[in-house]
């Protein structure tokens, strides 16, 4: 059986309590913390896995069953969340070997070129812009991910998502790319 202690935070924090959230991260931040860092080798992404964490925790509280270890729910989500970034790592770096493999010195040196051009075009975009372009179209992020990373609802997401890609294709055409 849960802890006590965890099953009265849990039955606050399914009612709305913020101050039991916050015993909560307290109790639990720094063991999947190490999880995290463990299975990803990455801090900051091990800190974005811990948040994750807690803000699914958030999201779900009334779903938690006081038959079970809080602990062992939250070490399966950021377990979930830390699989999930590695496929994502995965992916990613299988189709740039892919893509590197089949380059020749002339398609590198215009690869570097559309990437300059590219980090142009982004830098000029509005803060918010930039922000979800970079979430979603460099870093890969979901759409689910980016919004929880920037707060905004996922309207607001898309809109300005939409607004980012025209603009960074607005601008390539000017470079007649």
């Amino acid at each position: 059986m849960a802890n006590d202690s965890d099953i009265e935070l849990m039955r606050q924090l399914a009612q709305g309590s913020e101050a039991a959230l916050r015993k909560i991260i307290d109790r639990h931040r720094e063991p999947l913390y190490r999880l995290a860092y463990g299975l990803l080798g990455d801090r900051a992404i091990a800190e974005d896995v811990v948040q994750e964490t807690f803000i699914r925790l958030w999201r779900k509280a009334r779903r938690y069953d006081p038959r079970y270890s809080l602990s062992t729910w939250l070490y399966r989500i950021a377990c979930n969340r830390c699989y999930d970034e590695l496929r994502r790592r995965r992916r990613h770096r299988e189709a740039v070997v892919q893509a590197f493999e089949s380059m020749t010195d002339a398609d590198f040196l215009e690869a570097e070129e559309l990437l300059a051009l590219l980090r142009q075009a982004t830098a000029q975009l509005p803060p918010k812009q930039r922000m979800v372009y970079q979430l979603r179209e460099v870093e890969g992020l979901s759409a689910e991910e980016a919004a929880l990373a920037t707060g905004m609802t996922p309207d607001q997401l898309k809109a300005n998502l939409y607004a980012a890609r025209n603009a960074v294709r607005e601008k390539l055409k000017k470079y007649g790319i």
